[in-house]
């Protein structure tokens, strides 16, 4: 009889000279290879009817593989003296959220003979988890001298970076970590969600796309690439990824959610949508105006009314900037574009009343109304994209359309029919009867 091919996960698992690099290859195999998981699962149940450090440090690893960190730090509490005990204890307690007792563990497991820069870059993780943004930015800045190569250096400033600054000045080393390795998953991630944030569809699903071909998969990737697919309106691909994040969470009520939404044109998931996107808005409001092209003069008058960034701007109403020394009509038709190019407009959080014209109902000003662009009704990008599907891109060409005629639209549902009605009524206008 031929024999049987052993498992991968099984041999690593039974190498005595296995350590930290095969280990954290064990965890890759484990999630990209069928079978494998139950592999792990196996042996850590062989191991843990063991004594001794290395039975400590199979069971506590293979515990790690599976996410269970508060079972694998129990169990590597017994090899915590060991080099490669004392490293994945300390992975765990960050999981944990055991910032001091990680901190520890990384020093002690260092002692013991541990990769420097590993432990290094560890200790950055759990000093900027902590919020000790300044000691881990330190930190790093210790570990470049011989280690710029890394892409994990580069993510791990990124991080602290865009903790301590924004994402802007962290970009950077996100592409530099992503040059260095292309399958770094967690800067592919960040770079992701930074376009994601901005609007920037397709630079954010192309990172995406690559973070979710590497295994393990994080299911922040699945989560937000299978809500892009769903504003895209490729809904296989969503239920696809929606699938996937519940057989990664599989009691978790959201991705119970998501999954029995998608199958409905995901009409209920509109609100999870929308919690999304105000966080999208919120990060393009915090955009320095400084990384727009502005004219000398323009930038000149915004710089002395202290206005720094997009929503400064934002919050300002047209009268404002117009009065202000200086600004004359061909600023603010500058500034006005740049709100518009980013779905914004002048008065932004101001009340429906102020934003609305004076005296509505008066013939003169209706036209005035109705000439208004659709992007001054502060949509949500769901309800915005729908509308201009139908061509409309003035208050004029919006009315012309009945609920039926935008329900028809895909997409666009009885919660994107409700808002829309409720901005035009802000402006003194209704859809289009029934005929």
């Amino acid at each position: 009889m031929a024999d049987v091919k052993q498992s991968a996960i099984k041999e690593i698992f039974d190498d005595p000279k296995t350590g930290r690099l095969d280990f954290i290859n064990a965890r890759t195999i484990a999630y990209s290879v069928a079978g494998e998981m139950d592999t792990v699962a196996q042996c850590v149940t062989e191991a843990q009817e063991k004594k001794g450090a290395r039975a400590a440090v199979i069971a506590g690893v293979g515990l790690w593989i599976m996410a269970k960190y508060r079972e694998a730090a129990d169990a590597l509490a017994a090899a915590a003296d060991e080099a490669d005990g004392g490293y994945f204890l300390a992975l765990c307690q960050i999981e944990l959220g055991q910032y001091d007792a990680a901190i520890k563990s990384i020093q002690q497991t260092a002692r013991a003979g541990q990769d420097e820069f590993a432990c290094g870059v560890a200790h950055v993780e759990a000093l900027r988890r902590a919020g000790k943004i300044e000691e881990a930015l330190a930190k790093v800045k210790t570990l470049q001298k011989g280690h710029e190569q890394e892409a994990e250096l580069h993510y791990q400033l990124g991080r602290c970076l865009e903790e301590q600054i924004g994402f802007e000045k962290a970009v950077e080393s996100y592409e530099r970590a992503v040059e260095l390795d292309p399958q770094h998953t967690a800067a592919l991630f960040r770079l992701g969600f930074w376009n994601d944030l901005r609007g920037n569809d397709e630079q954010a699903l192309d990172y995406y796309e690559k973070a979710v071909a590497i295994r393990p998969v994080h299911t922040n990737v699945l989560l937000n690439l299978g809500l892009l697919y769903e504003d895209r309106g490729d809904y296989p691909k969503a239920a696809e990824m929606f699938g996937r994040l519940r057989e990664a969470l599989p009691t978790d009520p959201r991705v119970k959610m998501f999954n029995k939404d998608v199958a409905a044109s995901l009409d209920m998931f509109y609100d999870e949508a929308m919690e999304r996107r105000e966080h999208r808005t919120a990060a393009l409001l915090r955009i320095p105006l400084s990384e727009f092209e502005l004219s000398a003069r323009s930038r000149a008058c915004l710089e002395k009314m202290n206005v720094r960034t997009l929503g400064d701007l934002a919050r300002l109403t047209e009268h404002e900037v117009a009065n202000s020394k200086n600004f004359g009509e061909t600023s603010l038709s500058e500034l006005r574009a740049l709100l518009e190019s980013k779905g914004l407009q002048f008065g932004l959080g101001r009340t429906e009343r102020a934003t609305a014209p004076a005296a509505l109902g008066a013939p003169e000003d209706q036209g005035d109304v109705l000439a208004r662009k659709v992007g001054e009704l502060d949509l949500s990008v769901r309800s915005l994209k729908c509308i201009r599907s139908l061509g409309c891109e003035t208050l004029a060409d919006l009315v012309q359309h009945s609920d039926k005629e935008l329900l028809e639209c895909p997409n666009f549902g009885q919660t994107s029919l409700t808002e829309v009605k409720r901005r035009l009524e802000a402006f003194g206008l209704t859809l289009k009867g029934r005929e």
